[in-house]
Order: C-alpha cells, then structure tokens, then sequence
C-alpha cells in the first residue's frame, strides 16, 4: 500500500503497550506514517500546574482531563510551528480502510475547506451543513457547527492549531474534544461517513468484536473518578456562566444554521472496519 503523505500523531501512555502495539498494526496496514507522542499522564502533574489548567472550563476539571488536554496542547503547538497537517490519534482509535483514499484526496485539493477535520463519531447528534464536497466516491466533507465529542481522530492544520492555542491563550484550558467542538474561530468539517470511532463505541456501532481489552478500556474514567469540587464560591459561579454561555451559543448557531443543516448522529460503515478482525487476530 502506498504511504500516506499525511502523517500521525500517536497519543500514548508511558504504560499503555498493548494500545500502542494496536495502533501500530492498524497504521501499518492503513499505509500512515506515525509518531507517538507520550501522554502527559496524572503523576507527571503537580498540584500547582493541575490547579493552573483545572478551573477554566464549565466545571472543574479531573486530573486525567487535565492531562488529557495537555497532551493534545503540546501537539497543537508542535502543528501550529510545521508547515503541514497532520492526524491525531488517541491509541485506541480505529480506523476505516477509507481514510487513506480520504488523506491522499486532501493532500490534492488545491485549497482545504476546513481547518478541523472531524472523522469521529461517539453516538450523539453532530449539527452540519447539508451542503458538502465529495472526497471519495464514498466519502463526503460537510461543514460542521456543532459537534458534542470527538478528540481520538481529527485531522488539524497548522492555522487550526493556531487558533486553537489562541483560543487557549485567551480562554483558558477545557477539554480536549470541548476545545475543538466549540471553538467559534475554528472551522471544522466532519467526513460522512466517520471513519473512526474510539474502541469502548464498537459494541455500540455493531461491531463487538473490535472491542478488546485493554485497549477498549477508558484512560478517562467517570465512574471512578468523580469530579472534584469548586475552589471557592466565585469559580462555582464562573463554572455556571460559562456553561449557560455555552449553551446559548449552541442555541443560537442551531437556530441560524437550522435552515440548511442537519442534526444527526454521523454512522459509520461497518463493511469498512472488517479488516480489523484479522488485525486483531494476529
């Protein structure tokens, strides 16, 4: 297979060999070139830089979100100073066989229409244009406006990066997928079909037999790892500002934009994903 001209980020934990052991068959197969990047994980956060990126948000956010969001920040950076796009993988990211027909008719577009390229999809209602570009005979690019997850596969220029860490600058810390779902300079697009979900979603798109341990198993967990508590009354009413802030905004982009958009969950195509039940196998 020929190799794409678009390359990977890999986000990966210093412990988390079997994810990277998976991706690395997966992009192998896929022709991508990668480059993991080591996960900033919980212990490598002290007390005074978890509290300096926690208290931005809509809530304060967990350890693991803060270390989450750091990881994508530094490959933000790093994108914002290249001079080309790049994929960003979380390592349990799997991926159609169409994503390299859809990287290589990217890299011939003579100009890109979007600065974000959402490829993901996570089981909730994504609000896009009902105009698109076709990519692929199979796979078209739509504008996007309002997406609610989707940080384990997205494809983000240099200039995307840039405003993103500007965003950051100004606004503050979020999470990850927030970040790249709400940020109004950023111009997002979204594949349709998605050509990626995140393993744990397997079961839920009719493919249980993608969902292997450990690499399903969340790094983020909500279950065990409860959301800790406002610093003082002030941040617990600055929480509640940005929140009702941001649910304004989805309300007014879904008003102007309803004329001309949908509101759907993006599928993906499970035929496209069967190549993994060998992959997975070996």
């Amino acid at each position: 297979m020929t190799k794409s001209a678009i390359s990977a980020f890999v986000i990966n934990l210093a412990d988390s060999k079997p994810r990277l052991d998976f991706q690395t068959k997966q992009l192998c197969q896929l022709g991508i070139n990668f480059e993991r990047i080591e996960a900033t994980s919980t212990a490598d956060l002290s007390e005074s830089e978890y509290e300096k990126w926690a208290n931005d948000w809509q809530r304060k956010l967990r350890r693991t979100e803060v270390a989450c969001f750091l990881s994508h920040f530094g490959i933000w950076q790093r994108i914002a100073k290249s001079n080309q796009s790049y994929l960003v993988l979380e390592d349990d990211a799997v991926l159609s066989q169409d994503l390299p027909n859809v990287l290589a008719a990217i890299t011939a577009l003579e100009h890109l229409p979007f600065e974000h390229l959402s490829f993901e999809t996570r089981g909730r209602k994504k609000l896009y244009d009902k105009e698109c570009i076709n990519l692929t005979e199979s796979v078209r690019l739509h504008p996007l406006y309002i997406d609610k997850s989707g940080a384990a596969a997205y494809l983000l220029t240099p200039k995307g990066a840039q405003v993103l860490l500007d965003t950051v600058e100004k606004s503050g810390a979020g999470l990850a997928d927030a970040l790249l779902c709400h940020t109004k300079r950023l111009n997002s697009s979204q594949t349709m079909p998605a050509l990626a979900i995140q393993m744990d979603m397997a079961k839920h798109y009719g493919m249980p037999e993608l969902q292997i341990s450990p690499v399903a198993a969340s790094n983020i967990s909500t279950s065990t790892n409860s959301k800790p508590s406002p610093n003082s009354l002030s941040d617990r009413l600055a929480f509640k500002s940005r929140r009702l802030a941001a649910q304004l905004d989805m309300g007014l982009i879904q008003a102007k934009k309803s004329s001309h958009s949908d509101y759907l969950e993006v599928l993906p195509k499970r035929k496209d994903f069967i190549y993994l039940n060998v992959l997975l196998k070996s």
